[in-house]
């Protein structure tokens, strides 16, 4: 009975001391990212990525060991992605359901694009409390894609027939969840189509371009479910609570989806796609406030 009465005594005591040794909070802000990767820059074509905003939210959890060290994660909703603007030489490849032909044409496009992803991101680091009011942490994180989306505008016009043949697109891409009738161009709605004249034939093009309208198929999703790297920052602590942050995180694997990231600027001598195998990492910084209990 002793024994019993002994060890319950300890485990209360364990049970306190790991609920004072554990912490957990809130966050939430503000990110800016943007992809880093090669870019096109030359006379006939110029390619670029710039930072595009989002937010993010989420709990987290904290075992301190010392007063001053403790190990940190996180699961946390936030919104990443870029600006892609792509002018100069490019094609479109026109299809004409219709009367079952298929053109290519050659010709300049103005082509932006704002992509935001959507991701359950669960950092793991270490912390470090320097003084009183500053706390630098650093580590891992594994990035879960839930929602990729973009949006934009694309304007064409043929060098051969730039009277016949030129036309403006808005793009809606639901990369892991277009329809059909974004895919193939079949959309039943005239208001979502718009007509060209290609060799004399009028030719209906969507209005409302799909993440894979280009392709006609869907091979593959454009973005890897997966986006691993390593992150940083600093909290400044206002009171013994609450706290502002900034954090950068730092993509060290490829983005995109190399069987399906092609080239805008031109095809293969027998009109296929130019696949790309470069690689799309990740830049992103936090601007956040919290409350640590």
């Amino acid at each position: 009975m002793k024994f019993i009465k002994l060890l319950f005594v300890v485990i209360l005591a364990f049970t306190f001391n790991s609920s004072q040794a554990q912490t957990f909070g809130v966050r939430a802000g503000l990110n800016y990212s943007k992809f880093l990767g090669p870019n096109i820059s030359a006379d006939d074509a110029t390619e670029k990525f710039g930072f595009s905003n989002g937010f993010h939210f989420g709990l987290s959890y904290a075992y301190d060991f010392t007063d001053l060290f403790s190990l940190r994660s996180e699961l946390v909703y936030v919104q990443n992605g870029t600006k892609y603007e792509y002018d100069g030489d490019s094609y479109y490849i026109i299809r004409d359901l219709a009367r079952s032909k298929t053109t290519i044409e050659k010709g300049a496009v103005d082509y932006d694009l704002n992509i935001s992803n959507a991701y359950i991101s669960i950092p793991i680091m270490a912390n470090y409390r320097i003084s009183k009011k500053w706390e630098i942490f650093g580590g891992p994180y594994v990035n879960m894609l839930i929602g990729p989306t973009g949006r934009g505008k694309l304007r064409f016009e043929s060098y051969d027939r730039p009277e016949q043949i030129v036309f403006r697109q808005s793009l809606d891409f639901k990369y892991n969840s277009d329809e059909d009738d974004q895919i193939f161009g079949t959309s039943p709605l005239s208001s979502d189509r718009i007509g060209i004249l290609v060799d004399g034939e009028v030719v209906e093009l969507e209005r409302f371009a799909g993440a894979y309208s280009r392709q006609g198929e869907r091979t593959g999703n454009k973005f890897n479910f997966l986006d691993i790297g390593i992150t940083a920052g600093a909290h400044y602590f206002l009171n013994r609570g609450f706290f502002v942050g900034f954090q950068i995180d730092y993509g060290l694997v490829d983005l995109t989806n190399n069987e399906v990231d092609f080239s805008l600027k031109d095809v293969n001598p027998d009109n296929s796609f130019q696949f790309s195998d470069d690689k799309d990492s990740h830049l992103g910084i936090h601007a956040s406030f919290g409350f640590r209990f």
